[in-house]
């Protein structure tokens, strides 16, 4: 169970693997899921989003930019917003700095979206074979996607994990002081909150769907 940090390579060929990005595109997947939302279209960026918008004008645009709501979008990236958002039955069109961009480069079958929210299922979903991408932020560390990684990894080799602990790594980190400079607090304490939606997410054949399980 390889820990990748998926900035440093152009693709990652695998069977299945599960893509981590904690602060906040995971999350936001998780949330959007336990929302209802019918399917997940991931993009790039903000230009491919509305060239696809032009095909399908009754999606949702849900992204950021550098940690920023893009313009003409209806939701930021922000799993607290996220959580009073009408996304029953719809389809949503997904934009995010790092996540979306790391995403698209692992070529595998099935690709699972993995955060703190629902960490345990997935310590029984994969191998000790399937590897962990960590979307960090571009040319940069970011230790919440690496130490929910290594939880996930500690757990499925049967190791016990002090999540407090951690979790207060993570909450003095400049990740986090990033997201309350940019006046997301809400969404640390949403992110960081350990197994509360056991949703497992599926990207496969361009979309991003929620598994049975």
């Amino acid at each position: 169970m390889n820990i990748i940090d998926g900035n440093r390579l152009e693709i990652i060929e695998t069977e299945r693997a599960a893509l981590i990005d904690v602060f906040r595109a995971s999350t936001s997947i998780i949330i959007m899921l336990h929302k209802n939302a019918k399917e997940i279209i991931p993009l790039e960026n903000e230009k491919s989003a509305f060239e696809y918008f032009k095909i399908h004008d009754d999606y949702i645009l849900v992204g950021e930019n550098n940690g920023i709501k893009i313009n003409g979008f209806d939701y930021d990236n922000s799993p607290y917003d996220l959580l009073d958002a009408d996304l029953n039955g719809k389809s949503v069109i997904f934009v995010s700095t790092n996540g979306t961009r790391v995403l698209k480069k692992i070529s595998a079958k099935n690709v699972y979206i993995a955060s703190f929210l629902n960490a345990d299922l997935l310590v029984k979903r994969l191998s000790l074979d399937d590897p962990l991408v960590c979307a960090n932020r571009k040319d940069l560390f970011s230790i919440e996607d690496f130490i929910c990684a290594s939880y996930i990894k500690a757990k499925k080799l049967g190791i016990e994990i002090n999540y407090e602990r951690i979790k207060n790594i993570i909450l003095s980190s400049k990740s986090s002081l990033r997201l309350r400079n940019l006046g997301h607090e809400k969404d640390i304490e949403i992110s960081l909150s350990l197994n509360k939606i056991p949703i497992l997410p599926v990207f496969k054949n361009g979309k991003i769907t929620k598994l049975e399980v």
